[in-house]
Parts: structure tokens; sequence; C-alpha cells
């Protein structure tokens, strides 16, 4: 055999060699990518699960890690353990849509050419960073009340619970980021809309409003009538807890037999001053819709509606207690002005107190959509009309949502 041939068969045997080297190394790190995508994160996740589609809307998509996080931050043991099936799948749902709105925001937001100032570009870095660095600095104070605190177990944990979360630090830190922007981005969402307009067509609004609170309180009866889902005294309860700024909404919705009256509610330093009020406003020397719009009028509902206020026999409580009020209330004709007078209190100080209402019966024109009872009217409550826009919006975004079927599965972080 020639030189030239075996340095020819030489070379074809270092390619082969070479070859076999690189798809065997190959293998190795295929092997390796293999197992770090099956191992598991305390989720029940593994690594092809965990970029697996959670659920789409808008244009928009969430990873079923991002979706499981957001759940365990929504969802406790005891609240999942008591609920229904039904119950459970809402739950989820909601949190899928979470994660969806947080992406959807930034993406709203910025079409809109919205963006994050420096200030508030700063602000989420920090918050994702202080967030990482509690998570940190309680692996540190364990490992050290423990008494095994070194840096190589602390690195060590750091990167087990990460593992456990099922994001590296760099991954959690942006979904961190993000979620701290997103309030930002919404925010910045509310200003232009109040600025510029909704961009909705008022018979649009109107029409998914008043859909809305029908279908809440409304229902099919079994002859195929309708009924009311009103329960009794759950009028003026709503509106007590959200004057408060509780997170129970106002009732929209006005049952029949209500009737409408205008309140003032006051105080006076002694029963003769308290009757001699009560004389001033019934003859007309102070008029009733001035003392009704002054800051002497301590009627803690006056900054949340406009009057007239609707009151039922057994509906009133948050307004009033005395039923003596509604029973007067009920027997005055439109316009007519009605009174009582509490019984003095008397502080500590020996300071006298006494408590002095002021009706007038009204015809409730304006209050509701359609006559004097149903749908209340949308501007009828101080902030309703932004939050049905806002409902709205969640509506169009949400039109084409759609869940992948594994976030039914999941039902908690370690469940």
């Amino acid at each position: 055999m020639s030189r030239k041939m075996r340095r020819k068969r030489n070379k074809k045997k270092l390619i082969r060699n070479i070859l076999i080297a690189v798809a065997a190394a190959a293998l190795i790190v295929a092997g390796i990518i293999l197992g770090t995508n099956l191992r598991k994160d305390a989720h029940g996740l593994n690594g092809f699960q965990r970029r697996a589609t959670a659920a789409t809307a808008d244009g928009v998509r969430v990873s079923m890690i991002e979706y499981a996080v957001t759940f365990d931050t929504i969802a406790s043991d005891s609240q999942i353990r008591s609920m229904s099936d039904e119950q459970l799948r809402t739950l989820q749902e909601n949190a899928a849509k979470q994660a969806l709105l947080i992406k959807i925001c930034e993406k709203e937001a910025k079409a809109l050419g919205l963006e994050l100032s420096e200030e508030d570009a700063k602000a989420c870095d920090e918050s994702a960073e202080n967030e990482i660095k509690t998570l940190e600095d309680s692996i540190r104070k364990r490992l050290i009340e423990n008494g095994s605190y070194s840096q190589a177990a602390y690195e060590k944990q750091i990167t087990a619970q990460f593992d456990a979360i099922g994001m590296s630090r760099s991954a959690y830190y942006e979904f961190a980021r993000r979620n701290a922007a997103a309030t930002k981005y919404a925010k910045m969402l509310q200003d232009y809309y109040k600025e510029n307009g909704s961009g909705i067509a008022e018979e649009e609004l109107l029409a998914y409003y008043r859909e809305t609170v029908e279908k809440t309180m409304t229902g099919e009866t079994e002859d195929g009538g309708t009924k009311s889902a009103y329960e009794e005294g759950m009028f003026w309860m709503s509106l007590q807890y959200f004057s408060n700024g509780l997170t129970l909404n106002p009732m929209l919705y006005v049952p029949e037999g209500f009737l409408y009256i205008d309140f003032i509610r006051l105080n006076k330093s002694s029963l003769l001053e308290a009757n001699e009020l009560v004389e001033k406003v019934k003859s007309g020397e102070i008029a009733f819709d001035t003392l009704m719009a002054s800051e002497e009028n301590l009627d803690p509902y006056r900054t949340v509606m406009r009057a007239p206020y609707p009151i039922a026999e057994h509906d009133h409580k948050a307004l009033f207690e005395q039923q003596e009020i509604y029973t007067a209330a009920a027997e005055l004709a439109v316009g007519e002005i009605g009174s009582y007078v509490g019984k003095a209190e008397t502080a500590e100080d020996g300071t006298e107190t006494v408590p002095v209402y002021l009706f007038r019966r009204a015809d409730g024109a304006g209050v509701c959509m359609d006559g004097d009872s149903g749908v209340i009217d949308i501007d009828y409550y101080t902030g309703v009309r932004q939050t049905i826009e806002a409902d709205y919006r969640n509506s169009v975004w949400f039109s084409d949502v759609s869940f992948a079927d594994a976030i039914y599965s999941y039902k908690g972080y370690n469940r």
C-alpha cells in the first residue's frame, strides 16, 4: 500500500473517530438535558411541562410555571379543601386570567405609547430584588439558626429553592418585576382612559352593564317567569361595605317596593336646638337642599351616591336604625319633609348630643335606567362607571381565552 493511500485511510479513520466522539458527547449532553427536563419541581412539573402553554388570550400566552406560581399566590390549603369541584375550576381559571392580565396590561399600555418612567422602572426592579432578597434571607436565617451555615450550604439551598420553584433566579426576578410593573401599567391605562375617554361606545357599555346586572339579579322560575335575587337587607348592607372601602360591591339593582327619600343626619347640642332646627327646615327658613349639601350633614353616603336614596321597610339599617323613620317617610307625599329627633346622649365630659334626622319623600326619577326599580343608573354611585368600563375591557380581552387541560389538574404547591 502506498504512503498516499495510508495517509488517506488514516485521515478517514481520524474523521470517523472525531464524529464518534462528537456524537458521544452530544448524547451525554442530551442525556443531561433530558434528565434535567424530566426532573420535577415542587409543583410536580418537569421542564417540558413548565414551559408548556397554560392559557392564551388577546395574543399573549402564559406558561404552566407562570400559572402555577400565580395560582399559589392566590390560593391557600384551607381554601382549596373547602371548595367544590366547580369552585376550584373557577379559581384555577381566574389564576390563569390573572397571569394573562399581567402581560395584557403591558401590551395594551405599550400599544397606546405608554411606557414606565425611569423612576417606576427602578421601583419595579427594586421590588423584584427585594422579593428575592426576602427569600434568600429566610434561607440564610434558617441555616444560621440550625447551626449549619456555610457559603457552600447556603448556595446549595438557594439553588434547591429555585429548582423547587421551577424558575432560575433570573427568570423569577423577571416574573416578579413584571408583576410589579403590571400594577403600574394598569394605573397608566386607567389614567389614560380617564383623561382621553374610554374609547367604548356608550350604547355598547350600557348594554353590557344592563346585561351584567340583570344576569346577576334575576333568574328563571319553574313556570318560566323571573325571580329577583335580592335578599332582604342586602341593598344597604352592600353599600355599608362599599362606602367603607371593603371588597363587597354596591347593589346595582333596586327591587320593586322600595321608596325614595332625600336624607339629612346631623347632631345638635340640646333637644331645644334640635326641635328649633326641624321647625326652621319645615317652614322653609332653612332650605332642605342647602342643609343636605352642607358639611353639617353627617350622612356618610352622600359622597358615595347621589340623592335620592332607595329604602325599604326592612332595608335601611345602614342608613338609619329606627323603624319609625321608615314609617314616617312612607306616609309622606312626594316633596313633603319629615323628621325624627332621637334621644339625647351624654359624653364623658358632660357634652350633650341630640341626633336629628330630616327626610323628604322623592319620586326616584333618574335613579334607575327604567322607572323606579330595576338596574340602577351607571353614574348613580361614585366609581361604578370606571369599574364597568374596566370589566368591559376585560370581557373583550378574554373573549378568546383558551385554557389548557393541565391547569385543572394542578391544585397547588406540594399538593
